[in-house]
């Protein structure tokens, strides 16, 4: 019982926890929350969701196909930009999916992800 009790209160802090971030995030930033978790998350976020690597150069999940992406990756916004609307070999360019104000707002919730996500946590309705 006690087990129980504890595995309970755990999963309610780590619920509060997701549940402030996304609430913390701008209006711009859960859009782009949004538009990562559709067309970015599939191969850029590991498989445990919500759980963060513990550093950047942490081994790169087999499930995911792209680097693990965060706020370091950021740096250069121009380039990313570039990246996005482009692709490369490997990756689809989003230039006739994404306007610029949707890739702002892409770019705005990679700049909050502190470490790279190797989950990530589906909005709640109205958020």
């Amino acid at each position: 019982m006690l087990r129980i009790s504890m595995v309970l209160a755990l999963g309610y802090a780590l619920g509060c926890m997701v549940s402030a971030q996304s609430s913390s995030l701008s209006p711009a930033e859960k859009t782009g929350r949004r538009i990562f978790q559709t067309r970015c998350a599939m191969c850029h976020v590991g498989q445990e969701p919500a759980t963060e690597m513990a550093t950047p150069a942490s081994e790169r999940r087999p499930a995911t196909m792209g680097p693990l992406l965060s706020k370091a990756n950021t740096a250069n916004e121009m380039t990313l930009r570039q990246k996005i609307r482009d692709g490369s070999r490997l990756m689809p360019g989003y230039k006739h999916a994404l306007t610029d104000t949707q890739l702002d707002q892409v770019i705005a919730f990679m700049k909050t992800i502190e470490k790279p996500l190797t989950r990530i946590a589906m909005a709640r309705a109205g958020e």
